[in-house]
Order: C-alpha cells, then sequence, then structure tokens
C-alpha cells in the first residue's frame, strides 16, 4: 500500500508473510540452543541468528538448512541486535564483521569475526554517556559507513545517534557526545527490539507484548515514520530484521526455542 498525501497507511502482514526458516525443523539430533533468539543478520544465503547469553546459530536460508553453532568469543552479553559492516577483517573470511549489542550492562557493541567453526573478538566500542542509563544497542549502516546508537526510555521517545563507523584497528574505542553526528528522536516505538539502517531508513521492530508488535519504518532525514508493518498476526514478539533484495526478514522469538522462526515480508516501496 502507499502513503497519500501524510496519511500513513499499515501494510497488511496477515496477507503477506513467507516462513523462510524453522529452526527446529533444521537443527540436528543432538544440537543444544541456549537462551531465547535475540539479534540476526544476514550474509548472502546465511543467517547469523543469536542467542541471549552468546550463542550463534548460522543458517543456509537457500539451502535451508542448519550449518554450525557455537559461542561468540568474549560475549557472553544478550545480544538484542546484530548487522553486518561491509569490511571483513580478513580477505579468507566468511563474513563481513558483525556488530553485536551487548544492550544492557556496558552496553558495549562487539565487533565480531564470525568463522565457520567459531568467533573471534576483534574490538569493543562503547559510548561514553549517560543518554541511555538502562540499556542500548548498535546498528551499522553498512553502506554509508556510520554506527547508530539506538535506545531510550520504554514507552518514551526513543534516540538514534549517528557516529562514523570506527576503523576495527583498535580493540577498544570510547565513542562521547562530541562524535554524534545526529540525533533523532524516535516517538512510534514502545519497546524497542532489533535495528536496521539502510539507504536512510531505519526499520525498528516493536513490541514485547500481544497486540503490540509492528514493524515500524522511520526516514531518517526526517525523523517520520513512512510505513507500519503489522506484525500482529505472527502472535511473537519480534526481535532481529535484515533487508536482502526486495524483502524484508524478521525473526521471533518463542517459548519453545526450536519454534524460533525467520519471516519475509515484501519490502514497501519507500518513494
Amino acid at each position: 500500500m502507499l502513503v497519500l498525501g501524510l496519511l500513513l497507511v499499515p501494510l497488511c502482514a496477515a496477507a503477506q508473510h513467507t516462513v523462510v526458516s524453522h529452526l527446529g525443523a533444521w537443527l540436528p539430533d543432538g544440537v543444544e540452543l541456549h537462551g531465547s533468539m535475540q539479534g540476526m543478520a544476514l550474509h548472502r544465503r546465511y543467517a547469523a541468528t543469536l542467542r541471549h547469553g552468546g550463542q550463534c546459530v548460522i543458517l543456509d536460508l537457500r539451502k535451508r538448512s542448519y550449518v554450525t553453532v557455537y559461542p561468540l568469543a568474549g560475549n557472553t552479553s544478550h545480544c538484542n541486535n546484530a548487522s553486518f559492516g561491509s569490511m571483513r577483517y580478513s580477505r579468507e573470511d566468511p563474513f563481513p564483521l558483525l556488530y553485536v549489542s551487548g544492550c544492557y550492562g556496558d552496553k558495549a557493541c562487539y565487533v565480531t569475526r564470525l568463522l565457520m567453526d567459531k568467533s573471534i573478538l576483534v574490538q569493543r566500542i562503547f559510548y561514553d554517556s549517560d543518554c541511555f542509563p538502562i540499556a542500548q544497542d548498535w546498528c551499522v549502516d553498512a553502506d554509508a559507513g556510520y554506527l547508530y546508537a539506538y535506545g531510550g526510555k520504554r514507552g518514551g521517545t526513543l534516540y538514534l545517534k549517528k557516529f562514523i563507523l570506527p576503523s576495527a584497528d583498535v580493540e577498544e574505542v570510547h565513542l562521547t557526545d562530541n562524535d554524534v553526528l545526529q540525533t533523532i528522536p524516535i516517538t512510534c516505538v514502545a519497546v524497542a527490539q532489533g535495528s536496521k539502517i539502510k539507504d536512510g531508513y531505519a526499520y525498528l521492530p516493536d513490541g514485547d507484548s500481544p497486540g503490540n508488535y509492528w514493524l515500524h519504518v522511520v526516514d531518517l532525514a526526517t525523523g517520520q515514520e513512512v510505513r507500519t508493518l503489522d506484525l500482529n498476526p505472527i502472535g511473537l514478539e519480534p526481535e532481529g530484521v535484515d533487508i536482502r533484495g526486495h524483502w524484508i526478514y524478521v525473526s521471533f522469538n518463542t517459548p519453545d526455542p526450536k519454534e524460533n522462526k525467520i519471516y519475509r515480508y515484501p519490502h514497501p516501496d519507500l518513494k
């Protein structure tokens, strides 16, 4: 559906979603899952799905199969969000660097090399500010070379804060308010989940209670919401989000870890 003038028209999630992965159906016998489903990031045919406590499960969406599972090196955090950058640490690496949100505690961004049999922690990034006293996420705009801190008061105004993406050749980076390039108030999200920044838009899953599951699309130039995707027909808490081609991918948490699924939606026309 299209926006007519200033009218915001929700998209119909019930008619358009497609299940692209069903974790339990793909897992071999003997593979144990630890922690709840949290961040998700896509690279070509692969989905890196992260769990609370730092477990990484890699799936092949083209073959519809499980690839591997291992703990993230140096990261036992909530892993609330994950996004791939554009640069590989080494030419031989199968994935670009992955930026993982600790969310709570020191709220660090864990810059991680994902390999097919293990991960290597390359860098930790901190935002030394009292803007986000409880929880804070990170998200990379891989194409433009920016890093965003994301958080705020639950049920109140949230904020995206834009930084130049630091080089990965330093083990620890501390960003301050002086490094902020832009601050974007977000008023449409009640409970922040994952996030994706691409082509000037922020894709922001929202909600942790039935009846309040949404995906908001925000124009970063204006701070205005331009689309809303109703996720309530799924009936599950949305977590990670990513964009590939003409599709939006959203992962959902479930009481039974093996029932975790990734759904795909047609990408709306934002012009």
